[in-house]
């Protein structure tokens, strides 16, 4: 039972909120952990990751003049709770994605290189999946969820993005792992912890946090850890976070991993005013909310030692079976393009999916059968160029499902709005017909 105790500007400080804090003690000096303790008696943030694929800062930030630039990460901003930015129309069509600010400083300090393979082996529901993809150049993305439920929700949010380099699958690497031995440039390990630092947010992780959870999170740690470092080349990072404050997720688990790996090692990073490092791991950033603003989260970049070669990709697998006409018109050439449950699909570079549960291969194009009809995922991943662009009365009539008249040439043809794909209607005489999908119609 959550037991209250006095309130200060926002949250009520509860006894789990004191366990977790005496937790601390051993670790962190008293000024930190009454910093911390003030810190969460006040109210969550809210931040967000402009889709800059899409809508440019200075567009968005004429839409909205409100919001306030992050301090260091490029196309990141906070906003305050009542703007309600979630239901908003450019949300729906994939303008940006909403995660706390601490979440979007580790795929930026992964840093995705041009032309890398990156697995973000706990990616649901797709904050950091979006960042990383947004972020790499000419490379492909492997985003994997134990949970197939989550894992439809990752899937989505990809496709509401429009992202063209990702490949979304459930499966368990315990298993998959020998598959992919030494395979990855990079890897995002967003542990799973206790959710101390999400307190604020989710009264849930705090009526559940015990002592005992964080130990038993520890275990699991070492052995994701591990488990990543078999699927790493040499040369190769991995991204190691939580959103827990205990020591025993944090510095314990990285420590203990480096102890039992001499082949890695921990990489400095950027300073800044608002991080904490901890004496035994300066080389790792606590997101602190009592200096950061965010909710919080560890982070550590771990090298595997070693020279990093250029990744060799395999030829992409041209489709077997005939494309259908209404693909002439986009470059898929060089794209690897594959069949999968009545479906096309195209990646930029073929991606091993061994033993795992696919979900999405890249950009899906249509279905297959009985006749093809193209996919709205194909309409976002194509960018500018593609499209019939349409003023907001009729942008919001296609977003309802309605039909309108549309001039241009009959066929097939993608509408956008302020330069965003929103999806295809097929053209017949000056008059659109919508084949914008039944569940994802709403008036505005």
């Amino acid at each position: 039972m959550r037991v209250k105790g006095f309130s200060f500007r926002g949250n009520p400080v509860t006894i789990t909120d004191m366990e977790m804090l005496d937790s601390l003690r051993p670790y962190y000096e008293e000024e930190e952990i009454l910093l911390l303790e003030e810190a969460l008696k006040k109210p969550s943030t809210h931040a967000l990751y402009l889709n800059h694929h899409l809508i440019s800062d200075e567009d968005f930030q004429a839409l909205y003049p409100g919001l306030r630039a992050h301090p260091f990460i490029p196309h990141a901003y906070y906003f305050e709770q009542e703007d309600a930015l979630g239901k908003s129309l450019l949300h729906n069509i994939g303008g940006f994605y909403i995660l706390d600010a601490a979440s979007m400083v580790s795929p930026y300090f992964l840093s995705p290189k041009k032309g890398e393979r990156i697995l973000d082996i706990a990616a649901a529901p797709g904050g950091k999946t979006s960042i990383l993809s947004l972020m790499l150049e000419d490379g492909v993305l492997l985003s994997n969820d134990l949970s197939y439920k989550r894992a439809l929700e990752l899937s989505g949010n990809v496709e509401r993005l429009g992202l063209s380099n990702v490949v979304v699958t459930s499966g368990d690497f315990e298993a998959a792992h020998p598959q992919y031995e030494e395979y990855f440039d990079a890897i995002m390990l967003d542990a799973p912890c206790s959710g101390s630092a999400m307190f604020r947010k989710d009264a849930r992780l705090e009526q559940d946090w015990s002592k005992e959870k964080v130990l038993k999170n520890h275990e699991v740690q070492l052995r994701l850890l591990h488990l990543a470092s078999t699927m790493l080349r040499p040369g190769g990072r991995i991204l190691y976070s939580t959103c827990s404050f205990s020591y025993e997720e944090d510095e314990g688990s990285v420590l203990g991993f480096l102890k039992e790996h001499e082949d890695f090692e921990a990489v400095p990073l950027m300073d800044h005013p608002c991080f904490y490092h901890h004496k035994d791991l300066p080389e790792g950033i606590h997101l602190f909310p009592s200096h950061y603003e965010g909710e919080g989260q560890f982070l550590c970049l771990l090298r595997k030692k070693g020279e990093k070669e250029g990744t060799i990709f395999e030829k992409g697998r041209a489709f077997a079976g005939k494309l259908d006409p209404i693909l002439k018109d986009f470059d898929l050439e060089g794209k690897d393009i594959r069949l999968h449950n009545d479906a096309l699909y195209a990646l930029p570079h073929p991606m091993r999916v061994s033993g795992l549960s696919l979900l999405r291969y890249g950009v899906k194009l249509g279905e297959t059968s009985p006749r093809f009809l193209p996919d709205i995922a194909l309409a976002r991943a194509l960018g500018k160029g593609h499209d019939i662009p349409l003023i907001k009365e009729k942008a919001l009539a296609y977003l309802a499902g309605e039909t309108f008249p549309l001039d241009g040439g009959d066929g097939f043809r993608v509408v956008s709005y302020l330069g965003i794909p929103l999806g295809f209607v097929k053209l017949t005489k000056g008059v659109a017909k919508n084949h914008y999908p039944k569940g994802l119609r709403r008036r505005y």
